[in-house]
């Protein structure tokens, strides 16, 4: 692991005790290679629940400098604008067994 690497690792398990210190509750993928982990969306390092499930934060952690990361965010946000969120349970279906592929719960 680079020097760069393991700063931002540890920048990202201070983030992610920041949200944890307030109770909120954090999701960050675990690492999936020798690269690094794998970011959510391509873009963010960690999910942060807040304690009454009022707020969701995805977040991208940083050290020192954004790297143009901001512009990245901001045109990230523009494309993606988020109206409502919906809660779905997928149960993937023997396809012997039963006519479609899914069953959605809502």
């Amino acid at each position: 692991m680079s020097m760069s690497s393991r700063k931002g690792y540890r920048s990202e398990l201070e983030a992610v005790h920041e949200y944890e210190k307030r109770g909120w509750t954090v999701y960050k993928p675990q690492k999936t290679s020798k690269f690094g982990t794998q970011d959510i969306f391509g873009m963010f390092d960690l999910i942060a629940l807040s304690p009454d499930g009022s707020e969701i934060h995805f977040v991208q952690v940083k050290s020192n400098s954004t790297h143009g990361f901001l512009k990245k965010l901001k045109d990230w946000r523009e494309k993606h604008k988020v109206k409502k969120v919906e809660w779905r349970l997928m149960v993937r279906l023997d396809a012997r067994k039963h006519e479609t592929k899914w069953r959605i719960y809502r």
